[in-house]
């Protein structure tokens, strides 16, 4: 008994020593006790907002599109470094290069009122092992927050406001791919001003000011500065020419975020180019200064825009496109040598306009080469037209339309209409007509002469055509 009494206590107390040393191998291998990969909070990293309206393409303008104009964009999107963190006093590239495919619809409801959407498809990205720094690495490839949004108009240069005012808010919904850094956890808002205007006769500025308001997240981590992300101030400049088929912008983007007393900014230049009606191509680049998420050492984006206009424009019957012959002047015949009325009498016929009602329709046209808002080289119906006013003092009103063909190239400049009536407007001033005595108005596409299905159509509808107003019971100057 005392024998087998022994070997079961010897037993045991290798049984124990056994345990203890199990225990202790397990105490002393190396990552026994290691945290499993921290995953980086969800936040949307993406600052560029190609836009999906008219306009310049990083930054808004204050344009919308016109009533029922659709247009879609499909672009590639790549990024240099586009979020770098500090660990133990290094720069520490969490991505090194990442590629976004977009796709973005945009749809006039009103000629104040735009709604575009869109959504980003992340397709390539490449960075550092964070493994050695406790964190998961960022998805590959994913699906980013889609984004929705309206636009409206409160200032139109094509009614003869001074300046395109828009105001434009964005909502980016909390859907997509965990861990790609193109979602955010809570739904964001972005609410932007933008205002676009003329710089002479070829040069468009713009300017926007826009909030983004989202929830704050922090990245913390032991081996890694901490960073905290929230809303932020948002600033963009913008200069772009509106020549035809080929324009070009530069930008300059920025970001404040005002909690964190930190800033970023980009500068951007870009090329469009418009082979065919309803078709854009166009390419952007620049780059980034600064450290925030989502700023890249540089970018480059290329795509191709679509345009088309569902259904017809509505028809303004108060201008009459009635072809009235008008009498020529005689060769080399001075304004001073001018005598007597080209306005007749009630009732009488008129050599020069077509009556209809209180107006008189004077059949005077300048056609404009594509995009362009230069005066042919002569124009016998301006001539014609500064005759009529000289000698005619009677009339007090003559109002210069500017027209468009609905083609890309033409409708994607809000301003090309009221640029061509302009200029006619200095012809007429420059030769002693009155500036009191003329009124500007711009239609772009909206009122054609002839189908725009054709060149010839096309040609007849880049136009600048001059309508006299006034009663008809008016005398004939004697």
């Amino acid at each position: 008994m005392s024998v087998m009494r022994h070997g079961t206590r010897m037993s045991g107390w290798c049984l124990t020593w056994q345990r203890m040393g199990t225990l202790a191998l397990l105490l002393l291998a190396p990552g026994a006790f290691a945290q499993e990969p921290a995953a980086l909070p969800a936040f949307l990293m993406e600052r560029l907002e190609i836009n999906p309206g008219p306009g310049p393409l990083a930054t808004g303008g204050g344009t919308v599109l016109r009533a029922a104009e659709l247009r879609v964009l499909i672009l590639g999107h790549y990024q240099h470094e586009p979020m770098t963190l500090n660990a133990k006093g290094e720069t520490m590239p969490i991505l090194t290069s990442r590629t976004t495919g977009v796709l973005a619809v945009a749809l006039g409801l009103s000629s104040r009122l735009q709604i575009d959407a869109r959504i980003p498809v992340l397709t390539q990205r490449e960075g550092d092992d964070l493994a050695s720094q406790g964190l998961l690495g960022p998805t590959r490839h994913g699906v980013g927050s889609p984004r929705v949004g309206a636009r409206v108009g409160l200032l139109r240069t094509e009614e003869d406001d001074a300046v395109d005012l828009a105001s434009e808010v964005s909502v980016y919904l909390p859907f997509g791919t965990e861990g790609a850094f193109a979602r955010g956890a809570d739904t964001s808002l972005l609410a932007r001003v933008m205002v676009g205007g003329m710089l002479g006769s070829i040069l468009a500025p713009s300017f926007e000011l826009g909030v983004l308001v989202r929830r704050g997240v922090t990245i913390e981590v032991p081996t890694l500065e901490a960073r905290e992300l929230g809303s932020e101030l948002r600033l963009g400049a913008g200069l772009m020419t509106t020549g035809a088929p080929l324009r070009a912008e530069v930008a300059i983007n920025a970001a404040l975020s005002w909690k964190q007393a930190r800033g970023a900014v980009e500068v951007l230049g870009g090329a469009r180019y418009a082979p065919r009606e309803g078709v854009e191509l166009f390419a952007l680049g620049g780059l980034g200064f600064g450290s925030e998420p989502g700023i890249p050492l540089f970018r480059l984006v290329a795509g191709v825009a679509f345009n088309s206009l569902l259904g017809e424009p509505d028809s303004d019957t108060s201008i009459v496109h009635e072809s009235v012959p008008l009498p020529m002047p005689a060769p080399n015949r001075r304004v001073s040598d001018m005598q007597g009325s080209m306005i007749p009498n009630p009732g009488e016929a008129s050599p020069v306009a077509n009556v209809s009602r209180d107006k008189f329709v004077l059949d005077g046209r300048v056609y404009f080469r594509v995009g362009s808002a230069e005066l042919p080289e002569s124009s016998p119906d301006l001539e014609r037209a500064v005759e009529l006013m000289l000698t005619n003092p009677s009339v007090k009103l003559m109002t210069v339309d500017g027209h468009t063909d609905d083609s890309a190239t033409e409708t994607f400049n809000p301003r090309l209409g009221r640029a061509r009536a302009e200029a006619v407007w200095r012809y007429l001033v420059e030769r002693g007509v009155s500036p009191q005595k003329l009124r500007l108005r711009s239609y772009g596409p909206e009122h054609p002469a002839q189908s725009n299905g054709t060149v010839e159509g096309r040609e007849k509808n880049r136009r600048v055509e001059l309508l006299l107003m006034l009663p008809t019971n008016l005398e004939a100057t004697p």
